[in-house]
Order: C-alpha cells, then sequence, then structure tokens
C-alpha cells in the first residue's frame, strides 16, 4: 500500500510540475499587426512604393506590418513587458517620419493584435541649393 501511494504521490508531482512549466511559456508581442495609407500632403495622392518598416506601399499607398511574436519563459504573476514600436516612414523626396506605438503593458497584447495607423500624410522635403 505504501508503494501505490508514493506511486500515485509522484505521478500528482509529476503532472503538477508539467502544467506549471506549460503555463510559464507565454507569447509574446513584439509588434501588433500595422495597416494605414500613406499620402502626399498637398496633393493629397496616395504615395506608391514608399518604404514603411519592412515592407512597402501600394498603388493606393496601402502598407500593411505583419505582426511579430515571441515567446518567452516567465513566472506566473509576472507583469508582460512594455510594448515600444518605431517603425520608420520613407520616401525619397518627403521628409521622414516614424509610426510610433507605446503601451506599459502592451507585450501580453493576445494573437492577432492590430493598429490601424489610418492616413499619414508626408511633405515633400526642401531642396537646400549647395552654394559654392
Amino acid at each position: 500500500m505504501t508503494l501505490r501511494f508514493k506511486t500515485f504521490c509522484n505521478f500528482i508531482l509529476v503532472i503538477g510540475i508539467a502544467f506549471l512549466f506549460q503555463s510559464c511559456w507565454v507569447s509574446r508581442c513584439k509588434r501588433p499587426k500595422i495597416v494605414g495609407y500613406i499620402y502626399d500632403s498637398i496633393t493629397r495622392k496616395p504615395i506608391e512604393n514608399c518604404k514603411v518598416g519592412e515592407g512597402l506601399t501600394d498603388q493606393n499607398g496601402y502598407f500593411q506590418l505583419k505582426e511579430l511574436r515571441y515567446s518567452q519563459f516567465t513566472f506566473a504573476g509576472f507583469e508582460a513587458p512594455s510594448l515600444m514600436v518605431n517603425e520608420p516612414v520613407n520616401k525619397e523626396g518627403y521628409q521622414k517620419k516614424a509610426i510610433e506605438l507605446f503601451n506599459p503593458f502592451g507585450g501580453g497584447i493576445k494573437k492577432g493584435a492590430l493598429h490601424n495607423a489610418d492616413t499619414i500624410f508626408l511633405s515633400k522635403s526642401e531642396i537646400i541649393p549647395d552654394f559654392k
């Protein structure tokens, strides 16, 4: 009887440890999916092939950056890390901008997070003549 009791206790211990470790491996958000449009601030026309993060805009000025996630081992009860996103927006002949997001507990956002950047207007950069 004592051998059965020890086997049962060991079984419960192994199941408890397995459950504990499974719940400590969590998926964290590095960047939510970001969508939006890039337009010229004067003509109000879409800007094609504008670099947004690692992507480019299409002929309608639309861009889409996929959600980025990472896995982290953590102990139960620990808070999610801050989420800070800074994605550059560049097009030759235009002033540079960036899409900036901050959420103090954003790393805990569930899978499928979406940020709509709406419409970003870029201004043409001034050409400064080189006097020599």
